[in-house]
């Protein structure tokens, strides 16, 4: 399977969100097929489910990424809503826990076998954030390691059940050589030449997809270009 585009759709207001859909229709339908829209929190917070949900009533695929972390009750909550919603992605953080975890898989697969949504989301886990230096986790998390951390905390996603996991590029051929079964995302992807901005671990989308990333999330590099449908359409022809 090809690596796919996720598009972070990082924009404050409504209004500039469905602008930049709008110069998005130029997009062939096959390269519409290999791009997903990632909805954060800022953009949900401004606009509100009931347009995400018009998203994808639209045909868009929605990586909803919100990184639920609470006890497990609030998140099962969280996760159920997530599925009723429609998205394909949705999620967590690892290290909310195992039990956490087992209960979002088993009130899914619930919810699919009783048939209160046909789709069942995707759940990936978050391990540690692209934002982070080596220095500044381990100032953190007392001289962990980001390699140990997203080690152990894999490890337990899959035991507990997720789909997939979120990490940077450089941990994301650790995680496929030791989990070939979990899906990837892999957000600081930079095409070349584009400012890191507060990404501290980046790679180009070509590299990454050569490590193994099966989805790759790029925001800005396209959301503040001249010509976002280009850019689009070159990283996927480095896909």
């Amino acid at each position: 399977m090809k690596t796919e585009l996720a598009v972070a759709l990082d924009f404050p207001t409504r209004e500039q969100a469905e602008d930049f859909l709008a110069r998005l229709k130029n997009l062939s339908a096959a390269d519409q097929k290999r791009v997903v829209l990632k909805v954060g929190l800022e953009l949900f917070l401004a606009t509100g489910a009931d347009w995400v949900r018009s998203l994808i009533a639209n045909g868009y695929r929605v990586f909803l990424d919100l990184k639920f972390h609470d006890i497990p009750n609030t998140v099962v909550g969280a996760a159920l809503q997530a599925g009723r919603m429609g998205a394909d992605f949705f999620t967590l953080h690892l290290s909310g826990g195992g039990p956490m975890m087992q209960k979002v898989k088993a009130a899914l697969d619930q919810a699919v076998s009783e048939k209160e949504f046909a789709k069942r989301p995707r759940v990936l886990g978050v391990s540690v954030l692209t934002s982070f230096s080596e220095k500044d986790f381990a100032a953190v998390y007392s001289g962990k390691g980001v390699s140990d951390a997203v080690r152990d905390w894999v490890s337990l996603g899959q035991a507990s059940g997720v789909d997939g996991i979120v990490c940077s590029p450089h941990e994301v051929a650790q995680v496929k050589s030791q989990f070939p079964s979990l899906f990837t995302v892999v957000p600081g992807i930079r095409p070349s030449g584009s400012d890191a901005g507060d990404q501290a671990r980046v790679m180009t989308p070509k590299d990454a997809s050569k490590a193994g990333a099966d989805l790759i999330v790029v925001g800005r590099p396209i959301t503040q270009a001249k010509d976002p449908v280009a850019v689009i359409q070159s990283i996927l022809g480095e896909l």
